[in-house]
């Protein structure tokens, strides 16, 4: 089994083994942000294949899609859905600053990782270090968004039950 096949076996697992851990109450919240955050990194990474930035040889879906599925498409907002229900609602704005960089450098170093040390993401365009700059800024940009939509979903919805 070679290193990349590892990798997807390992990120399945772990993107569904942490459903299990969702508490029964904030399942809907779960779910909005899973799905909100997907739709993003989807779209996203359909736009950076198409326009040669990044591609993916390595992939689950070779006839399908040039697009990496797993870690854009369970991985990465498995990750934000953990953001939105770990989030410090009620904590000073440094906590939250830090609460947002420490979940996106997660995405980023990952992503980072697997583009250096295997085939499953190949970079195409910039050096390493502005690849990290460029993930951090729209991972900033893609967390404040959909952090926006999950937090209106819910007010409007109550997708929390106490």
């Amino acid at each position: 089994m070679t290193i990349e096949r590892f990798m997807l076996i390992a990120i399945s697992a772990f993107s569904i083994a942490t459903v299990f851990y969702i508490p029964k109450n904030k399942f809907r919240l779960a779910l909005i942000s899973f799905l909100a955050f997907q739709s993003i990194t989807w779209a996203a990474t359909i736009i950076f294949v198409q326009i040669g930035s990044i591609e993916y040889p390595v992939r689950v879906f070779m006839r399908a899609t040039n697009s990496g599925f797993l870690h854009n498409f369970t991985f990465i907002p498995m990750i934000f859905t953990w953001f939105i229900l770990l989030f410090p609602k009620k904590s000073t704005i440094i906590r939250k600053v830090l609460h947002y960089i420490i979940f996106i450098s997660v995405i980023v170093w990952f992503i980072y990782f697997i583009s250096v040390f295997t085939d499953l993401e190949k970079i195409n365009k910039g050096t390493p270090f502005s690849f990290c700059i460029r993930l951090y800024i729209s991972f900033l940009v893609y967390f404040i968004f959909c952090h926006l939509y999950v937090s209106w979903f819910s007010k409007k919805e109550n997708l929390i039950q106490e």
